[in-house]
């Protein structure tokens, strides 16, 4: 594994990880907490883009517990503060509010992946490297030992093993992007070439998302193997 990503509040900046444990739910404190509208309705970057524009992390980073977030102006509020609510109502224009869920709110499954591999060859689009793999929001970055660009596909139906001893994971469909793609994670400056890509050359299919089979801890550096369904 190259990388762990936990987005504590959905559609916020997130936090990169060392070692995470994944439950049935996915990574503890992935995605907990959402902004949602005054008739309840989940609001994400799709519809407003600024939500990017904030930070969240857990101060209790084992358990997923104590969501903090870092406003564009850079103040330091509790997810219920109600000084945030009003300071996300601000910057998109609308009064919300934000909600807890125990279980949740992943968009297809609990734990998204993407591969190094892929990654870069999505940058190719860009003229850079690699793409910004936070543009793609994904819970496990995984580094292939060939660079079989979009091995992903294959994983449909298969197994993953993130480690020896650690969690495993049934990959259950291919990911559909959209626009979050297209904001550069910290300026939030539009770059369409990404999503244009992915429309052309990949039906807007990138990455995949399973569902926990076996909980565990995950650790970056831990091999992956791909069992074949």
């Amino acid at each position: 594994m190259a990388d762990l990503w936990r987005f504590p509040v959905k559609s916020f900046g997130g936090e990169r990880l060392r070692r995470a444990f994944v439950g049935p739910f996915g990574i503890l404190g992935d995605r907990r907490v959402a902004v949602v509208d005054d008739a309840g309705n989940p609001l994400t970057a799709r519809r407003a883009h600024a939500l990017l524009g904030f930070r969240a992390s857990c101060s209790e980073p084992e358990s997923g517990d104590g969501v903090e977030v870092s406003t564009p102006e850079g103040w330091e509020l509790a997810w219920d503060d109600p000084s945030l609510a009003a300071e996300v109502s601000r910057a998109i224009g609308q009064d919300v509010s934000l909600l807890r869920s125990a279980m949740g709110m992943q968009d297809a499954a609990p734990v998204h992946l993407v591969s190094t591999a892929s990654l870069a060859a999505v940058g190719a689009w860009q003229e850079v490297e690699e793409t910004d793999r936070r543009r793609f929001r994904a819970n496990v970055v995984v580094e292939l030992e060939d660079d079989d660009a979009f091995a992903e596909d294959a994983w449909i139906g298969a197994t993953l093993r993130l480690g020896d001893e650690g969690p495993v994971l049934q990959v259950v469909s291919p990911t559909e992007r959209c626009a979050i793609t297209t904001f550069d994670p910290d300026t939030l400056e539009r770059d369409n070439r990404v999503l244009a890509g992915l429309a052309r050359e990949r039906e807007n299919l990138f990455g995949v998302y399973a569902r926990v089979a076996r909980p565990g801890w995950a650790e970056v550096g831990a091999p992956v193997r791909v069992v074949p369904a």
